[in-house]
C-alpha cells in the first residue's frame, strides 16, 4: 500500500492548526508542523508524531526547507498584520516545490471593499491562490468561530452581562476542532473540493441572548445579552489591552 502524502501545517500551535494536525495523524498522514520556536508546545506536537521544523513564515529559506518532500499543506496565516505577505510567502513556496494542493484558511467575510484591511487582504489572497500554476487551492472559509464569545469571560462572570456588537444577528459558531478537522479531511480527499469554499458551521444559529444563556449554564449565574455599538466595543477592547489590529478586524 502506498504511504499518504507528506502534509505541512503553518501555525500548528494555533486553534485550528493543532486540530488538523492530531486530525491528520489520527489518519495516519505524516505532517511536518511549521513552528516559530522551539519550545514545549513543539514538543507536545513531536510527542503526537509529528516532524517538527523551526521558522518564520516571513523567512524564504525556512519556507523552501519545510516545503522539501512535502505533497499538500494547510496555511493557517497567524492572526497579524502581515496576512497578505506570509501567504504570499506560503503561495509562492509551494509553487516552486509542485506541491499537489493547498487548504487556505481565509476570513470569514473577505470582500474587495471591506472595511478591514485584513479581510481584504483575505480577499487577494484567495484570489492570488487560484492563479497558481500546478496547485490546487481549498478554501476554508468558517464563520464566526465559537472561541470570541469567550474573550468576554471575566465581564461575564463578575458582571453576567454579555456585551457584543452584534445587534440582533444571529450566528452558527463552529469550533476550533471542527474547522481543523474540516481542513484535515479535504486535504486526506482532496479531489471534491479543489476550487471550493468549505465553510465549517455550528450546529444551529444562535442569537447573542442564546449564547447568553449557554454561558449562564455553564458560569451556574444568570447571564443577559447586551447589544453594544461598535464605538463602545472597541474602546472597552482597547481599554482592555487588545491589539488596535485585531479591534479592527
Amino acid at each position: 500500500m502506498a504511504a499518504n502524502p507528506r502534509v505541512l501545517v503553518t501555525t500548528p500551535n494555533g486553534r485550528t492548526g493543532s486540530a488538523a494536525v492530531r486530525e491528520l495523524l489520527r489518519h495516519d498522514f505524516p505532517v511536518r508542523a511549521l513552528v516559530r520556536k522551539d519550545d514545549a508546545r513543539a514538543a507536545r506536537l513531536r510527542q503526537a508524531g509529528a516532524e517538527v521544523v523551526v521558522g518564520s513564515l516571513y523567512d524564504w529559506r525556512a519556507l523552501r526547507e519545510a516545503m522539501r518532500g512535502v505533497q499538500r499543506a494547510y496555511h493557517c496565516p497567524p492572526f497579524d498584520a502581515r496576512v497578505l505577505h506570509g501567504a504570499m510567502m506560503v503561495a509562492l513556496a509551494a509553487e516552486e516545490a509542485g506541491l499537489e494542493v493547498v487548504a487556505l484558511m481565509s476570513g470569514w467575510n473577505p470582500h474587495p471593499t471591506h472595511p478591514s484591511l485584513g479581510q481584504r487582504e483575505h480577499w487577494m489572497a484567495n484570489n492570488l491562490y487560484r492563479r497558481l500554476h500546478g496547485v490546487d487551492v481549498i478554501h476554508i472559509n468558517p464563520g464566526l468561530f465559537a472561541f470570541p464569545y469567550l474573550l468576554g469571560i471575566p465581564a461575564v462572570k463578575h458582571f453576567g452581562q454579555l456585551m457584543l456588537p452584534f445587534g440582533e444577528g444571529r450566528n452558527a459558531p463552529p469550533s476550533n476542532e471542527d474547522i481543523g478537522a474540516v481542513a484535515a479531511h479535504a486535504l486526506m480527499k482532496p479531489a471534491p473540493w479543489i476550487g471550493r469554499c468549505l465553510r465549517p458551521m455550528g450546529p444551529e444559529l444562535l442569537s447573542g441572548d442564546d449564547i447568553a444563556q449557554i454561558l449562564g449554564r455553564v458560569l451556574e449565574r444568570p447571564v443577559s445579552y447586551r447589544p453594544v455599538s461598535p464605538r463602545f466595543f472597541s474602546r472597552v477592547a482597547k481599554a482592555s489591552g487588545f491589539p488596535t489590529f485585531s479591534i479592527a478586524q
